[in-house]
């Protein structure tokens, strides 16, 4: 899972394929979308996944920021081993009853770029939004 992260946070299409199952792999993955920054990845919980398991599941919560705007992804993961011992992302649902948050950040909230300064003197600065 924070491998899948990290691909996504490099815009790294071809690892994403790779690590997605052939039967539910999408045409097009675009990893690297424009203006979107992923801010944090918290794993929240995990079942199966272990030495003798065929199947597990993630559950993660990712932070991202577009155009000053922050939220984040919640989602329950599906991963599959393959013969010769590879897991493949297979599906993600939203978990039941989570709401998808998206605030607007404020002049004095922290960056959601991750650079530890207030968003007014970064992201948000004048001629930088």
């Amino acid at each position: 899972m924070r491998s899948r992260y990290a691909a996504y946070v490099a815009g790294n299409d071809a690892y994403l394929r790779k690590t997605w199952d052939p039967d539910t792999c999408p045409e097009s993955i675009n990893a690297g979308e424009a203006g979107v920054d992923w801010t944090g990845l918290t794993i929240i919980a995990t079942t199966g996944g272990g030495k003798g398991d065929d199947t597990g599941t993630v559950e993660f919560v990712a932070g991202v920021s577009q155009q000053g705007q922050a939220g984040h992804l919640h989602e329950l993961s599906d991963f599959k081993r393959t013969a010769d011992g590879q897991w493949l992302y297979v599906d993600g649902d939203t978990p039941k009853g989570t709401p998808v948050r998206v605030k607007k950040t404020g002049r004095n909230d922290p960056c959601p770029c991750g650079s530890g300064k207030k968003y007014k003197k970064c992201c948000g600065a004048p001629g930088k939004a």
